[in-house]
């Protein structure tokens, strides 16, 4: 069993969702800044830290779904549908973990994305963002599965 908080593998599980990301945007054709779009291992620390947050909170994110990241092939599998069924909830702690984070490092919410200026129109509370901001979270918590088997792991239910 692994407490995705204490345990798990934070640099692997950043590594794998960085690289998902890549290949998705290859794969769909969105755009990605071209100092990302690079193999983690030669991402600047600050841009691997933005990951690593992101591995951090993936523990408290299915937890509200009553779910977790393990290593152990005993563990039973995630139920059909748990996702789905605990999609909103879960892309609200999704994108409150990620707002968190950028308010400790120093974000401001402005109207306009500047990354030099640390602002961004996506801080705000999740039931003030747009369908479109909100669908940005709800489809990072379905890609979790996908992170967590490149590093090794799998989504189970909390026993």
């Amino acid at each position: 069993m692994v407490n995705c908080q204490m345990m798990t593998d934070i640099e692997a599980v950043a590594a794998a969702i960085h690289e998902t990301w890549r290949a998705l945007s290859h794969r769909h054709g969105w755009s990605m800044q071209q100092h990302l779009d690079r193999p983690y291992a030669e991402l600047a620390d600050n841009d691997k830290d933005d990951n690593r947050a992101a591995a951090r909170r993936m523990g408290d994110v299915l937890g509200v779904a009553g779910l977790r990241l393990s290593n152990d092939p005993a563990a039973r599998p995630m139920p059909e549908g748990a996702l789905e069924s605990g999609i909103e909830t879960m892309a609200e702690a999704e994108h409150n973990g990620w707002m968190s984070q950028r308010l400790r490092n120093g974000w401001t919410w402005a109207s306009a994305r500047d990354d030099a200026a640390k602002q961004h129109p996506s801080i705000l509370p999740y039931d003030q963002l747009s369908e479109k901001e909100k669908e940005k979270d709800r489809d990072s918590v379905r890609h979790y599965p996908e992170f967590a088997a490149r590093a090794g792991y799998r989504i189970t239910p909390k026993d």
